[in-house]
């Protein structure tokens, strides 16, 4: 299986050929939507006069209440004032290249003692430890005619581009209040058909990815060392159809199908369709954003790993599908998001596996760079464990505030 993976991947790679970025920005957002701060990667950065220092950087804050009925049949309620900003700076050495770093941190009303740490990891490649101060980005970027990159640490995301959700099945880093990255290369080609392909080379310490990876997903074999990502996707407008893409995740030697390192370890690697359309209900009306996505693991942990059943292999299906009301009054529009979840998929940031989540979001931009969010969501888990007393429920709530800003 696992030869089998890697000749798939690479005749994905080779087969995606003619594509190009269009420069289309959907009417929703623009170049002052702090929403921005979590759709761009490192290559959407733009290039400023050769010779010159931008600095940009984003403020978030936000308190967070969580209600869960627990699979051993207790019940907590908790809550939490957090805080994450990020500072960088771009230092263009000509129109063609340029050099980026930026320092983040993250803060919470239990634990804000700053530590500057430069060799800190991602606690399972979810985030960093609260009071950490890290370099989430340090990297050297390429802007060619048609082809671009960027080598060394950076964000990467592949998303579905729904309104007010930011949602991936895969690929998302620094979601929320999160600090994550991508160690690695990021390369993009950009044929004439309004397509662009993008191809990721992933190095993972073998103390965990920087980018989350849920167990029974372990990197301590030396062929998991590198794992890549390639994905092909338009967001040019295609009728009603804003958004068409697709993306294959290989993570050789990283699966450890039985739970534990001893058993047996196969390659893990997903498929990822997604779609989104724009609809205008009237001349007086909204916008309706509709977007969604589908994937699929082949190989997944057992059932047995997973504590949910007694042989046989876990379930490999994720799916989800958002949709958003933009710009009800100006500045304000609301959405909502439901998606389910197998057991076996174990990359998504926005899903946990094994679950069913319904999600409720409102955004307001009160001025240019500024967003206040309110979210409420319940989550369900679908299969019980064998040793609960029933299955986990989760209802939690946010309000958070985000400025982005841009100076040189």
């Amino acid at each position: 299986m696992r030869g089998a993976a890697g000749c798939a991947l690479a005749a994905v790679v080779l087969v995606g050929v003619p594509v190009w970025a269009a420069d289309d920005v959907p009417a929703y957002l623009d170049a002052d939507d702090p929403i921005h701060v979590d759709y761009d990667d490192a290559l959407d950065y733009p290039y400023a006069v050769p010779g010159r220092l931008v600095i940009d950087g984003d403020l978030r804050s936000g308190y967070f209440n969580t209600q869960v009925d627990d699979r051993d049949g207790s019940s907590d309620d908790s809550d939490e004032v957090s805080l994450r900003l990020r500072l960088g700076g771009n230092y263009s050495l000509s129109d063609r290249w340029r050099l980026r770093a930026r320092l983040a941190a993250t803060c919470t009303d239990s634990d804000c003692s700053p530590s500057f740490d430069t060799g800190s990891t991602p606690a399972a490649g979810s985030t960093i430890d609260d009071g950490d101060v890290v370099f989430d980005e340090t990297y050297l970027g390429f802007q060619g005619e048609q082809f671009d990159f960027t080598a060394g640490r950076q964000q990467t995301r592949s998303l579905s581009r729904g309104g007010v959700f930011a949602t991936a099945l895969t690929r998302l880093t620094s979601p929320n209040m999160s600090v994550n990255w991508t160690d690695g290369a990021l390369m993009r080609y950009r044929g004439i058909s309004g397509w662009i392909s993008k191809f990721i080379a992933q190095y993972n310490d073998e103390d965990g990815s920087s980018t989350l990876a849920r167990a029974p997903l372990d990197f301590e074999d030396d062929d998991s060392r590198w794992s890549a990502f390639y994905s092909l996707e338009s967001t040019r407008r295609w009728g009603p159809i804003t958004q068409r893409g697709v993306d294959v995740t290989w993570m050789p030697s990283a699966l450890l199908v039985d739970g534990n390192a001893e058993g047996q370890v196969e390659d893990y690697w997903a498929v990822v369709g997604r779609l989104a359309a724009e609809f205008e209900l009237s001349a007086l009306a909204p916008l309706l954003l509709v977007a969604g996505q589908v994937g699929y693991a082949p190989e997944t942990p057992t059932e047995q790993a997973l504590g949910i059943g007694g042989g046989g292999s876990s379930d490999g299906w994720a799916w989800h599908l958002d949709a958003s009301l933009m710009n009800l009054r100006p500045g304000h529009s609301l959405g909502i998001s439901y998606g389910v979840t197998d057991p076996g998929w174990l990359l998504s940031v926005s899903f946990r596996p094994n679950e069913e989540t319904l999600v409720l979001r409102y955004h307001w931009r009160p001025a240019p760079g500024v967003q206040l969010e309110l979210q409420s969501r319940w989550r369900e888990e679908r299969d019980e464990q064998l040793s609960a007393r029933r299955a986990r429920d989760t209802f939690d709530y946010r309000l958070r505030l985000t400025w982005a800003f841009n100076g040189s």
